[in-house]
């Protein structure tokens, strides 16, 4: 099996992935359903295209609905977000061009060869570093300073502890695969990775297999997946359609205002 990446995708791994997503798919499909029992009937059916793009890149993307309340809470929402989707979308691209793409093709050359799969790894390592500290601002506002507005349960502590190890597995295994090749000309773009490998190296730890790490990393990340349409990260997901709905059927609502009005004044 052609592979470019620094982890070799094997067939047992291809097939947990699957699982993984049928338990996804199946989970949304659940949840949605029992969501639309609930949910009133749309009194605007034509769909507000230029309200629902600007709720998308204001309120899903930049997420900045939540600033207005507090820039701490919009901070951590924002990185744990655009972190964990970030990582999601970057493995599953490199994914499609290692395994699917034609290993001649314009888009492998251009991500594989001549540094461009190290551009890849910077990515990764600003959306890992998201993650991280949407992840560390989290845990400080409900385990430190204990915010009163939030009310902490089991779910939400298994959410942050799941993402802390897929988080810091990530991580580890990078630093423990750069402690091994010292002198590889990608270590000024795996940053965080570095970082990590120095204080490895100055706690006197000794080089580990990263593949181990990488294999926590990878199980971990599909069981969360996996849980996500029954756990607290749900909301993530559910929020922006909710965002998105909202803003075509506002938008539906004053172009039927303005039409009734207009209808009025020339009925007149």
């Amino acid at each position: 099996m052609r592979h470019y990446l620094y982890f070799e995708a094997t067939v047992a791994l291809y097939i947990l992935t699957v699982i993984t997503f049928i338990f996804f798919f199946a989970g949304v499909f659940v949840t949605l359903a029992i969501w639309r029992r609930g949910k009133a009937k749309n009194l605007y059916h034509k769909v507000g295209i230029a309200a629902m793009v600007k709720a998308f890149i204001l309120n899903v993307i930049l997420q900045l609905q939540i600033i207005k309340f507090s820039f701490i809470r919009w901070f951590m929402h924002f990185c744990i977000f655009i972190g964990f989707i970030g990582l999601l979308a970057l493995t599953a691209w490199e994914a499609f061009l290692a395994d699917i793409m034609p290993a001649n093709s314009a888009l492998v050359r251009v991500f594989f060869n001549n540094g461009g799969k190290l551009i890849l790894d910077v990515w990764g390592e600003i959306f890992g570093t998201m993650l991280l500290a949407g992840l560390i601002v989290a845990v400080l506002r409900r385990y430190v300073f204990r915010a009163a507005q939030l009310d902490t349960i089991l779910k939400d502590t298994a959410s942050i502890v799941l993402l802390l190890i897929i988080t810091l597995s990530g991580f580890i295994a990078e630093a423990f695969r750069l402690m091994a090749a010292a002198g590889s000309p990608d270590l000024a773009y795996s940053f965080v990775g570095l970082a990590f490998a120095k204080i490895f190296e100055a706690g006197g730890i000794p080089v580990m297999n990263y593949k181990v790490f990488v294999w926590i990393h990878g199980l971990v990340a599909m069981f969360f997946i996996a849980l996500i349409p029954f756990s607290k990260m749900w909301h993530a997901f559910a929020s922006p359609i909710e965002v998105l709905l909202d803003a075509s059927e506002k938008a539906g609502k004053h172009e039927a205002e303005a039409h009734s009005a207009q209808c009025s004044v020339s009925c007149s």
